[in-house]
C-alpha cells in the first residue's frame, strides 16, 4: 500500500472492526452469549491478518492486536474520557512528524551514544548536526564529551523540541536545539551529520546530503542503512534494539570544496578503527 502507515493501520481497524460486526451478525442469537472481551479478540485477530497481508511493519502488527481490547478493558475500569484525549495529544506532541515525514520519535540508547563518541576525533573541533534530535541524548553528549566548532539539533516535534532545549540549557554543554525542519536546513558546514529517522526518508537525505556536504565529511546513520550506498563502516551496539551505526563518507560531493584533511583524516581513521 502507498498509505501513510498511520492512514494504513486506520483502515486496518476500520476494515476490521466491520468484519467483526458483520461475523457478529451472521452468529446470530449465539453470538450474544459471548462476552464481548472475545469479540474484541476476533476484531484483533482480523486486524493482525489484514496488517500482515499488507506488509505493514512487525510493531503495527503488535499495536492492532492490543488496540481495541486495550479500550475495552480501560473501558472496563470506567477510565475517564480525558485519558484518551491525553494520550492522543501526547503522540501527537511527541510523534509529529509520524504522519508527515513517516518518521517516528526514536531514542538513541546510552549504548549507541557511547559508540557514536567513540567515532569522533577528540583533538580537534568539529561541526556536529542531529537531523531529528529527540530528546536530546546524542546532541548534548556530543557538545559535553567533543570539542565543536558547531553542535546543532534539529527537532520539529514540540515536546521534544522543548525538553532538548531545557536539557541542553541545564548541562554544562556547547549544544544547541533548533526547532527547524531538516530538509530547508543547508548542511554545506557540517563535518558530520547524525540521523536516527526511519527507512523511508534515508534515499532523500543521502540525496541532501550529496548535494549540500563538502567531500571527506560524514554522514551516520543509526539503524537505517542508505539503500544501494555502500558504507564505509558499520558498527554493532549492544542495546535492547541491536542498533547499528552505518558510517558513509562523502567522496566527490557536489556540494562545497572539500573538507581540509586534517579534519577529515582523523574522523575517517576513527571510524575504519572501530569496524
Amino acid at each position: 500500500m502507498n498509505l501513510p502507515p498511520a492512514l494504513a493501520g486506520l483502515l486496518v481497524q476500520a476494515v476490521a472492526t466491520v468484519g467483526t460486526l458483520v461475523l457478529y451478525g451472521l452468529a446470530g442469537i449465539a453470538a450474544l452469549e459471548a462476552p464481548w472481551i472475545c469479540w474484541a479478540f476476533v476484531q484483533a485477530a482480523l486486524a493482525v491478518l489484514l496488517a500482515t497481508a499488507i506488509g505493514q511493519a512487525p510493531w503495527w502488527i503488535a499495536i492492532h492486536s492490543l488496540f481495541v481490547p486495550a479500550a475495552l478493558l480501560l473501558d472496563r475500569f470506567s477510565a475517564p474520557t480525558w485519558l484518551y484525549l491525553a494520550g492522543a495529544a501526547l503522540l501527537a506532541l511527541t510523534n509529529g512528524n509520524a504522519m508527515r515525514e513517516r518518521v517516528p520519535l526514536f531514542l538513541t540508547s546510552r549504548a549507541a551514544r557511547e559508540r557514536l563518541l567513540a567515532l569522533l576525533p577528540e583533538d580537534r573541533p568539529i561541526r556536529f548536526v542531529d537531523v531529528g534530535c529527540g530528546f536530546g541524548g546524542v546532541v548534548s553528549s556530543v557538545g559535553r564529551e567533543r570539542p565543536t566548532l558547531e553542535c546543532l539539533g534539529l527537532e520539529t516535534a514540540w515536546l521534544p523540541y522543548l525538553v532538548s532545549r531545557l536539557r541542553c540549557w541545564l548541562s554544562p554543554n556547547q549544544a544547541a536545539v533548533a526547532r527547524r525542519d531538516l530538509w530547508t536546513h543547508d548542511l554545506s558546514g557540517a563535518d558530520v551529520v547524525y540521523a536516527y529517522l526511519s527507512p523511508v526518508p534515508m534515499e532523500r537525505l543521502w540525496c541532501k546530503v550529496l548535494s549540500e556536504m563538502r567531500p571527506g565529511t560524514l554522514l551516520i546513520s543509526n539503524s537505517f542503512p542508505v539503500p544501494g550506498v555502500e558504507p564505509l563502516a558499520s558498527h554493532g551496539v549492544e542495546d535492547a534494539t541491536g542498533s547499528v551505526l552505518h558510517v558513509y563518507r562523502l567522496v566527490g560531493a557536489g556540494g562545497p570544496p572539500a573538507l581540509d584533511e586534517a579534519t577529515a583524516a582523523p574522523i575517517a581513521v576513527a571510524s575504519a578503527a572501530c569496524s
